[in-house]
C-alpha cells in the first residue's frame, strides 16, 4: 500500500489558517507537507511557533522525509525532494526561485515518485499562480488536486488559477480542508 502524503501550497492569509489546522489535529494518519509563502527570515519562527503550539510532530527542511512515521514538515525555504541510496529527503534549491518557498518546485519535485506514494495536492489562498503548473504536471501522472474555495479563502488567487486551468478535481471550504488534514 502506498504511503499518502498531502503537499499544501499558501501564500497570503495561509499562516493563520495553517496554524488553525495544525494545531487542531491530535494525531497524523499520512505526511503533510507545507510550502508557505514567507520572508526566509521569518519563516523559522514560523515553524517554530507552530511545533511549540501543536500536538504533532512539525519540522523544517532540508530533513529527511520518515514515511515509517507521520508528521507535518515545513519548507523553510525552497525545497525539492530526492533520493539517495533509498532513502527520500529534502534538499535545498534556490535556483531559478520565484518564490520562497517556491511551491511549484516543490510539487515538481514529487513526480518521480508518484508510483510509490499516494499523492495529494491542496492548494490554498494566496496571490497569483504559484503551485499550479507543478500540480498540473502531478495531476498528470496521478494526483488529487483540491483548492481552495473563494468563500473561505482570504485571497483566491492561487486556488482560482489551478480551478481555470482545469486542473481541480475538488473544490473544499477552509473547515472541510481542516477534516481532510486531520486525516
Amino acid at each position: 500500500m502506498k504511503k499518502k502524503i498531502v503537499l499544501v501550497g499558501a501564500s497570503t492569509g495561509g499562516p493563520t489558517l495553517i496554524k488553525k489546522i495544525l494545531t487542531s489535529i491530535d494525531r497524523l494518519s499520512h505526511t503533510i507537507i507545507i510550502a508557505q509563502h514567507m520572508r526566509e527570515e521569518v519563516l523559522p519562527l514560523f515553524i517554530k511557533e507552530l511545533d511549540e503550539a501543536s500536538h504533532i510532530d512539525v519540522f523544517s527542511t532540508p530533513h529527511t522525509l520518515d514515511l515509517s512515521k507521520p508528521a507535518v514538515y515545513i519548507c523553510s525555504e525552497s525545497s525539492v525532494l530526492e533520493k539517495l541510496n533509498n532513502e527520500l529527503y529534502f534538499k535545498k534549491d534556490s535556483t531559478n526561485q520565484k518564490f520562497t518557498p517556491d511551491i511549484d518546485k516543490l510539487f515538481l519535485s514529487f513526480v518521480p515518485f508518484i508510483k510509490e506514494l499516494d499523492i495529494k495536492v491542496i492548494i490554498m489562498t494566496g496571490m497569483g499562480r504559484d503551485g499550479v503548473d507543478g500540480a498540473k504536471i502531478l495531476k498528470d501522472v496521478g494526483a488529487t488536486i483540491v483548492a481552495q474555495d473563494e468563500m473561505s479563502s482570504p485571497l483566491y488567487g492561487m486556488p482560482r488559477a489551478a480551478v481555470e486551468e482545469g486542473i481541480v478535481d475538488e473544490i473544499k471550504s477552509f473547515d472541510e480542508i481542516q477534516k481532510l488534514l486531520q486525516g
